[in-house]
């Protein structure tokens, strides 16, 4: 029996609006199958190529990378809730359709990764891939000289199991510190609950690279895309296929 896949995902992994949006769109009837209204939330993988949504054929599209210095206040959400405010109101107007490879929480900045391919960012974002993270983070509090080997083969906090950290100590003044940390699996707000841990108290934290991707030389809320040399090396170094078919993730 031909295996079935959900129309909405297939739709956003196009490219073409968000799954809740493509989800909207199936009830309106703005769905077509070789020009017939398809309302159903599933469909055969071999039906795809007939499918037009608002009577354009889904495209894949060539695949781009855009470096954000993601400011702190911001939150990596279309959802503003409480006045929060979101990183997309602060892009240029001629950016198109992109989600954001993992997240910086609201007092968090530096480098944010955006994509028109959700699969790439699926990729990126996974821990089986152990994609390395870098920052650089101002903490508050007694630095332990023995931290770095403290973390380095992971640790359990509050019976959350957290993959090992390189820390590398930077400055060792009394209280202000500077520390460079290195993650591999970003879990929500593992940096700031492993310091925590050690009664180290962050008051910046910033992220300097994602994969083969680096801040360099943004200032905060600029945005560079990457260009296309670059990101064909960078995707073949991270052995990233981008013939696959992109709602298989």
């Amino acid at each position: 029996m031909e295996k079935k896949i959900r129309l909405a995902k297939i739709i956003s992994h196009f490219g073409f609006c968000s799954r809740r949006d493509a989800e909207q769109i199936i009830i309106n009837g703005g769905v077509t199958l070789k020009n017939s209204i398809f309302k159903e939330f599933t469909i055969k993988e071999s039906l795809i190529k007939y499918i037009k949504v608002n009577g354009v054929h889904l495209k894949k599209n060539k695949t781009r990378v855009w470096c954000f210095y993601k400011p702190r206040g911001y939150v990596c959400s279309n959802s503003e809730q409480f006045q929060q405010k979101s990183f997309f109101r602060i892009l240029p107007n001629d950016i198109p359709r992109v989600v954001s490879v993992g997240r910086l929480d609201i007092l968090s900045e530096g480098l944010l990764l955006l994509t028109n391919n959700p699969s790439l960012s699926n990729f990126l974002e996974k821990p089986i891939n152990s994609f390395e993270r870098n920052y650089i983070v101002k903490v508050f509090g007694l630095i332990d000289d023995e931290l770095p080997l403290l973390v380095k083969d992971g640790i359990k906090i509050k019976n959350i199991n957290y993959k090992g950290l390189d820390i590398k100590i930077l400055t060792k003044k009394k209280n202000n510190n500077y520390l460079k940390i290195s993650i591999y699996e970003g879990k929500n707000r593992e940096i700031r609950k492993v310091l925590e841990h050690f009664k180290l108290h962050v008051k910046t934290l910033k992220r300097i690279s994602y994969g083969p991707f680096f801040l360099n030389e943004l200032n905060n809320s600029e945005i560079k895309e990457v260009d296309e040399e670059t990101l064909k090396n960078n995707l073949e170094k991270i052995k990233f296929n981008d013939e696959s078919d992109c709602w298989k993730i």
